[in-house]
């Protein structure tokens, strides 16, 4: 991961490389989940506004599908949490009492008061102070019954939205594809409609955020314009593929 970044550094010095030639530098590395979060918010801006940038988003995506598949999805362990915060917030030891005995009570007062004071500071601070953990970037590829790629999914806004990129123009007259997630009790829930041929961002009802996690499976099936009128999958299903993290 070095190594990209270094060579993006090196490309963005360099006045004469145009826009696109930093574009699509910048949308390779949001593939691979290796941008800061102002850094992402350019690339899904430029996404919803240029169809050619969806295309080299979808065209990135397939050709690290295989490597990114050699990764299996790790759930960490109990600890890492703890020895984040320790490294966050590590414990303070008490000062050692001091050898030297005061005699004059006023001063000990001042000294008692002055230390609380500071104290209650730190305690505010450390309180206040903001815990900043970057999270893993959730992508998933739904794929057609023959393997093709069919659209292109990427979890945006701390899992709040869901961009879908097609792959390509499909031709489906008088339908309209419906995305679903599908829970742990095997029922689809409905996340809205999508297009033929263009980048759609879909925003994650609040009672399936939580379900948006490595592992959970992602379908699109053909509905009537309208969507579907049972709230389940009506018609067939097109594309499907589970989510996995970067």
């Amino acid at each position: 991961m070095a190594s990209c970044n270094c060579e993006r550094a090196w490309a963005y010095e360099r006045q004469g490389d145009p826009p696109s030639d930093r574009h699509a530098l910048l949308i390779a590395e949001y593939a691979l989940g290796v941008l800061s979060a102002e850094e992402r918010l350019q690339v899904e801006e430029l996404l919803r506004q240029d169809p050619a940038h969806q295309a080299q988003l979808a065209a990135w995506q397939r050709h690290f599908a295989e490597w990114v598949d050699e990764f299996p999805v790790v759930e960490p362990p109990a600890h890492v949490w703890h020895g984040i915060q320790q490294r966050l917030f590590p414990t303070e030891q008490p000062a050692p009492e001091p050898i030297r005995r005061w005699s004059n009570p006023r001063l000990w007062r001042w000294t008692t008061g002055l230390a609380l004071v500071a104290a209650l500071v730190l305690a505010l601070l450390v309180l206040l102070r903001p815990v900043q953990v970057t999270a893993p970037a959730l992508l998933a590829r739904l794929e057609q019954s023959n393997g093709s790629l069919a659209f292109s999914v990427t979890l945006q806004g701390n899992g709040r939205q869901l961009l879908f990129v097609p792959a390509g123009k499909a031709d489906w007259p008088d339908r309209s594809p419906e995305a679903w997630i599908i829970t742990a009790d095997g029922k689809p829930h409905s996340l809205g409609l999508l297009q033929d041929a263009t980048a759609v961002t879909l925003a994650v009802p609040a009672g399936l955020a939580s379900a948006l996690t490595p592992g959970a499976v992602l379908a699109v099936s053909l509905e009537p314009r309208t969507g579907s009128p049972t709230g389940s999958p009506t018609g067939p299903v097109i594309a499907q593929g589970k989510i996995s993290s970067l």
